[in-house]
């Protein structure tokens, strides 16, 4: 579960970021919020893979 827990707050900020409408209104400030987003949920599981938390 831990290792799935990032990942649902990183989903719960952005559902918030949208809901609350703190999103840039440009489509290109859109696509840089969630290229931001991916690039940081892929740095997180690339971390993760290579330091398991299971053997450390």
């Amino acid at each position: 579960m831990l290792y799935w827990l990032p990942r649902v707050c990183v989903l719960l900020l952005a559902g918030v970021m949208i809901g609350f409408g703190l999103v840039p209104y440009t489509a290109a400030g859109v696509a840089h919020t969630l290229l931001v987003i991916i690039l940081g949920l892929g740095l997180l599981s690339l971390t993760l893979h290579i330091f398991p938390p299971e053997h450390h």
